[in-house]
């Protein structure tokens, strides 16, 4: 069972310094970084799993941590501010975990706070985001997502296919095991969503009733973004 995500990722903490790298598969630029940022970085996601039981959620994490690095790196491109965690402010970066009130559609429906629905069918459902109405990631921001949650009684839903700027990835097989109290399924590849990215998500129903699917994963972004609840 992990510790500490800052114990598991002392390898991690170092200074990195701006270059043009292959994220997921794409070329992009990725800023400078010091090791305190990347230990301030470390800490946030520490804070943020504290309450987290499920030791799965953490574990993906600590695996994934070289993304989390690379999406900061990605938005300081856009930015050039620091990354200062809990003590952002302004245009200073931080980063938060995923809730429904920051995507424009959830499950179809605009203005949704949470992630629990109901499916009355089986077949392909728009999850985030639509085909007609996708979701729009901020010059200035950036979302990694690692995989799902369930809440629910039991999994619902087995498949799952990003497009990205246009272009349908191939789905991916989500296998949820059981971890404590809850169900978890890891992506085979984490999706990493960069500053001015366009993407939708659905999911595949193999049977009906109710869910309640959470993203795994951050978002980056200025503090100022944050400033009001």
């Amino acid at each position: 069972m992990p510790g500490r995500v800052l114990d598991a990722v002392r390898g991690y903490i170092k200074n990195y310094t701006e270059e043009v790298a292959e994220v997921t598969g794409v070329e992009m630029k990725l800023a400078s970084l010091t090791n305190r940022e990347v230990e301030m970085l470390a800490k946030v996601i520490d804070k943020m799993l504290y309450t987290e039981a499920n030791v799965a959620v953490k574990e993906l994490f600590i695996e994934n941590f070289d993304l989390v690095i690379d999406l900061v790196r990605a938005v300081k491109t856009e930015t050039k501010q620091e990354f200062a965690g809990v003590r952002a402010r302004g245009n200073q970066l931080t980063i938060v975990d995923l809730t429904a009130d920051q995507f424009t559609s959830v499950w179809g429906a605009t203005g949704a706070d949470d992630f629990s629905y109901t499916a009355s069918a089986t077949g392909a459902t728009d999850y985030l985001g639509t085909s007609t109405n996708p979701e729009s990631v901020a010059e200035e921001e950036g979302y990694l997502i690692l995989g799902f949650v369930e809440l629910s009684a039991s999994p619902k839903v087995n498949k799952t296919q990003l497009t990205k700027n246009g272009d349908a990835y191939a789905y991916n097989n989500l296998k949820f095991e059981v971890d404590e109290t809850a169900y978890v399924a890891a992506l085979p590849e984490p999706w990493f969503l960069g500053p001015e990215t366009s993407y939708y998500v659905q999911m595949n129903f193999f049977k009906t009733g109710k869910v309640e699917l959470i993203p795994i994963g951050i978002k980056a972004l200025q503090a100022k973004n944050l400033m009001s609840l």
